[in-house]
């Protein structure tokens, strides 16, 4: 099945085309919030590399967060109008679950981290038991502090933005942490299409309309409201 997925939530655009687990082109590129010009150029750019067009394509995947919420809006409605136009089945990926796919884990705890700003961070736990992952610690945003009092492990080993960013204070409170290479610390679609063939196999809907993205918090906007304006 020729998979093409994206993963827009944080400063990485994100694109790949993969032949079931077989990747078969991708880019992974600092863009910084330039996503929305981006996007299409990319996804553009990935096809014509795997000498495919849009017409090969059988199942869009898009990561829907957490992370940025102008990044996780232009992926989820770029990959929505696309899946419309096409008639394409669309899997909405957890950008979290997706970033375990990043290497080979077997027997360890994982937390992913995502920096959030405002001294937070997005992150998650999951142990793996010969290879099989159980998530022990939802989706959250909150301070690292919170998310490392929940790890049940002395030497877990953390990816992504956020542990590079706090990796002193995790230290700090788990001395025999671990932190995974930083090629396995930046979000990358072919994580998202390896995640969304699993989902897809487990029956999750693939409905488009469905989709949306995960922000786990208000924007700074919507935070600024006053209250009678937020509930009328």
């Amino acid at each position: 099945m020729i998979i093409l997925a994206a993963d827009t939530g944080t400063s990485i655009n994100t694109v790949a085309v993969c032949d079931g687990d077989r990747l078969l082109a991708e880019t992974i590129v600092e863009t910084g919030r330039a996503h929305s010009e981006k996007l299409l150029l990319t996804v553009d750019w990935v096809l014509d590399e795997a000498g495919l067009t849009l017409d090969k394509v059988e199942m869009l995947a898009i990561g829907i967060g957490p992370g940025s919420f102008t990044g996780l809006r232009v992926g989820a409605a770029t990959w929505k109008g696309l899946a419309f136009a096409r008639n394409l089945p669309l899997v909405a990926v957890p950008s979290l679950d997706a970033m375990t796919r990043l290497a080979p884990f077997y027997n360890e705890v994982v937390c992913p981290l995502l920096d959030a700003r405002m001294h937070e961070v997005f992150g998650a736990v999951y142990r793996f038991s010969n290879g099989r992952r159980e998530k022990l610690v939802a989706d959250s945003v909150c301070p690292v502090d919170t998310i490392l009092d929940l790890i049940p492990a002395p030497d877990p080993i953390f990816l992504g933005n956020g542990a590079t960013l706090y990796g002193d204070r995790i230290l700090a409170r788990i001395p025999r942490a671990r932190f995974a290479p930083a090629l396995c610390s930046v979000p990358r679609a072919s994580a998202v299409a390896a995640e969304a063939i699993a989902l897809a196999g487990a029956g999750i809907s693939t409905d488009a309309a469905a989709v949306s993205p995960v922000y786990l918090r208000k924007s700074q906007p919507e935070e600024k409201k006053p209250q009678s304006e937020v509930n009328p």
